[in-house]
């Protein structure tokens, strides 16, 4: 799974290298000049690193969010730990199963497996006890291999959130340098389109810069919220899953000791 994620991931930025500078050599270059495209270009090559640290987060973003779509499942979560309890409270594991299952999101597939993990040790574990120390071990394995799978391409999202800020800098400091040259080539008198069209690559690149950073911290953020509402959401079921199992059989045990 990591090894094919490594060659989406280098597979994109590839891809958006080579769009990026073929775009900025062909259609910005090619724009009349004064308007808005030939103007990016009169920000400098640095602008196409930007463009392509641009489309890399956008790629990535959107993978991302159809990603977390399809971790949600099926219907509302609460919905469906309301009728797994009910299940679980009239000893219908195998009913509550098929509920997880239909349901198909990362929380159902954490319950799954713990749920899975009390049937198969209901025949060969006589202690209670162990056996829901055996469904919480179940449940936190699953829900660790499901955060994982949340936290992947989060990396690039950041790292493009921070360098996009110094790359944009880096542009912006070297269009400052070129209007200082331009200054001191013509003695402190420089030419007006000289010193504006340097100007224009640092700004240029202060706002590409900008732009790229405020979109992949924004969309970070939102992710690491997701991660967090995934990991209240596991723990909060683990619980009432757990709980529901010892009060059933409570009630079982109590049962059996009246009819007796």
């Amino acid at each position: 799974m990591a090894k094919k994620n490594k060659l989406f991931l280098w597979s994109i930025i590839i891809a958006a290298v080579i769009i990026s500078y073929t775009v900025y050599y062909t259609v910005f270059k090619s724009a009349p000049k004064g308007t808005v495209l030939h103007n990016i270009y009169e920000g400098g090559p640095i602008v196409g690193s930007l463009m392509s640290a641009i489309i890399v987060l956008i790629v990535v973003v959107v993978e991302r969010v159809l990603a977390y779509q399809k971790s949600r499942g099926n219907g509302q979560l609460d919905q469906l730990l309301k009728a797994v309890k009910q299940d679980l409270e009239r000893g219908a594991i195998n009913e509550a199963l098929q509920k997880c299952e239909r349901h198909n999101s990362a929380v159902s597939t954490s319950i799954m497996s713990g749920l899975e993990r009390y049937r198969s040790l209901d025949e060969v574990e006589p202690r209670f006890n162990a056996k829901i120390q055996e469904v919480q071990k179940a449940i936190d394995e699953a829900a660790n291999f499901e955060s994982a799978q949340y936290e992947t391409n989060l990396t690039p999202i950041k790292t493009i959130a921070t360098i996009s800020t110094l790359i944009g800098l880096m542009g912006t400091t070297v269009g400052m340098i070129n209007a200082f040259n331009a200054i001191a080539e013509t003695g402190g008198t420089p030419d007006p389109a000289k010193l504006s069209g340097a100007i224009s690559e640092a700004l240029y690149n202060t706002a590409g810069g900008l732009f790229a950073a405020i979109l992949g911290t924004t969309a970070y953020n939102y992710f690491k919220a997701e991660i967090d509402n995934f990991t209240y959401f596991i723990d909060e079921a683990a619980f009432e899953v757990i709980q529901t199992l010892t009060i059933s059989r409570r009630n079982l045990i109590s049962e059996r000791e009246r009819a007796s």
